[in-house]
């Protein structure tokens, strides 16, 4: 061990950190360190003249190294070990030794909703997301950095898909956040690990609260999380300059070399090394495009990956470009179905469906783009490591055409439906209109037509429903939509 590490080590031996963990920091695969050093250097018989490493140095590598290691193995056992090298126990209490930082951030308490009790971790998020990424703690006591731990398991209990739909309302672009629970003595601390974003900044896209103002950049900063300075700003402008030149040189090169061929938005002409090829403006809106940087392989449709920005010449003809994003959420596939989009990889948005508590979504629209035999899907879900095993069954059963979404309500529901099967349709305007107009559409009969002009209707609904409390109203309308689904793109029904 170097003089600066036998430094480091004593620093953290201090701090109360045990053999095993500070060993941890040391050990390397191309140069194994006995754990029995570790323990001559807490005893002085192993660089005794080496001066303690100074507590600023030894929290710059704390967390250098865990940014290091938590981008490699998110949540593993090696993490957590790291994390806990950044606290220390002082007279039988835990407390973080590194304090708040320009990477690490701490909070009392945690809420998703309202969202107005999300905005503060919302800004943090977005600061770290436009530094160098980082840590935010909760359950630590602000100004003395005491672990008080969670007040209760609200943060335990969370869905990381619900967190990732509340910056995706909030922030663009969405930065990467992984969630997980530390142990410190016998308290619970929550952990945010935000990843530094590839393509910053990101910026607030609505006001939340007083915490969150649209069009602002936020970045952390030591101690504080603020609107960006321009010396900030411009370092953010210069790298992204830079690595946007990087990116075209490495591209030309490629076409260059013949690995790359070049695409002629005017013509629609394809020209490589080996040839040349015509894309027709009608087949344009059938191929799916992805953002570069967004792109992520998976099993489904195959893609065309094009760098830029891509859309028919004819301007009727032209469709949103498609963002292709890792976290398939209920909401997006309610919404995807309701709006009547194409995705690049349906069969991710059949297999979230074992994923979520949500009961009801559609299926048959995500199964008609997807391309694949049935039963192949079926056999895929099947194998599927479920988080929610009861909510999976209930998609195969769909699928196998043993469960349906249609239920027939009593009462005005039921006079509703009726008049809806006959084409007379006024559209609801409160979220009680909405429960009823949802339980009239579960009741529509297979062959029930023009069935795609209550798509536009229930996506109002859903709407409403952000802001209205509890579940009921939400839970209608998403059946409503997979009852829909089935009628516009499910099998003919036999009597199920």
């Amino acid at each position: 061990m170097t003089d600066q590490e036998i430094g480091l080590a004593k620093a953290m031996l201090k701090r109360g950190l045990k053999n095993d963990v500070v060993h941890f920091h040391f050990n390397r695969a191309d140069r194994l360190i006995s754990s029995g050093r570790i323990a001559q250097i807490r005893k002085g018989k192993y660089g005794a003249s080496v001066a303690e490493a100074a507590p600023d140095v030894v929290d710059a590598f704390l967390l250098d190294w865990a940014a290091r290691r938590t981008a490699e193995s998110p949540g593993s056992a090696a993490e957590r070990a790291i994390l806990l090298a950044l606290f220390a126990q002082t007279g039988g209490a835990w407390r973080l030794a590194v304090g708040e930082t320009d990477r690490v951030e701490c909070k009392r308490t945690f809420r998703l909703s309202p969202e107005q009790r999300f905005a503060d971790i919302i800004r943090s998020i977005a600061g770290l997301a436009n530094n160098s990424g980082g840590y935010i703690f909760i359950g630590i006591a602000n100004g003395t950095f005491h672990v008080d731990g969670l007040a209760d398991d609200q943060f335990a209990k969370t869905d990381p898909a619900e967190i990732n739909r509340v910056l995706v309302g909030a922030l663009d672009p969405v930065p990467q956040v992984t969630a997980s629970v530390l142990q410190i003595g016998n308290r619970n601390v929550g952990v945010l690990h935000v990843a530094k974003h590839d393509h910053p900044p990101v910026m607030a896209i609505k006001n939340i609260g007083t915490e969150v103002k649209e069009g602002t950049i936020y970045y952390r900063y030591v101690g504080e999380t603020r609107a960006i300075r321009p010396g900030e700003l411009r370092r953010i402008i210069a790298e992204r300059e830079q690595k946007a030149i990087a990116e075209f040189s490495q591209s030309m090169a490629r076409v260059a070399a013949g690995a790359d061929a070049t695409l002629d938005l005017e013509t629609g002409e394809v020209k490589g090394k080996s040839g040349r090829l015509v894309i027709d403006k009608s087949l344009l809106p059938a191929i799916q495009f992805v953002r570069e940087g967004d792109f992520t392989e998976r099993k489904g449709a195959p893609a065309l990956r094009i760098i830029g920005e891509v859309e028919p010449v004819d301007l009727q003809e032209r469709e949103r470009v498609r963002i292709v994003r890792a976290a398939v959420t209920p909401d997006a596939i309610i919404r995807n179905f309701l709006r009547g989009e194409r995705v690049a990889d349906p069969s991710q948005y059949i297999r979230a469906q074992a994923h979520c508590q949500r009961r009801w979504l559609p299926v048959w629209y995500y199964v008609a783009q997807a391309n694949m035999p049935l039963d192949v899907l079926i056999e895929e879900l099947r194998s599927e490591v479920a988080t929610h095993p009861t909510s999976r069954e209930l998609v195969v059963r769909r699928l196998l055409r043993t469960e349906t979404a249609r239920k027939v309500h009593v009462g005005k529901p039921a006079r509703l439906c009726s008049q809806l099967a006959r084409g007379n349709v006024t559209p609801p305007a409160s979220p009680t209109d909405d429960v009823g107009f949802a339980n009239a559409l579960m009741g529509l009969p297979s062959d029930a037509k023009g069935v795609d002009q209550f798509k536009p209707i229930l996506l109002q609904c859903l709407d409403r429903a952000e802001s209205t409390p509890g579940g009921q109203v939400r839970s209608a309308i998403y059946r409503a939509a997979s009852r829909l689904d089935e009628i516009l793109h499910g099998p003919v029904e036999t009597g199920a």
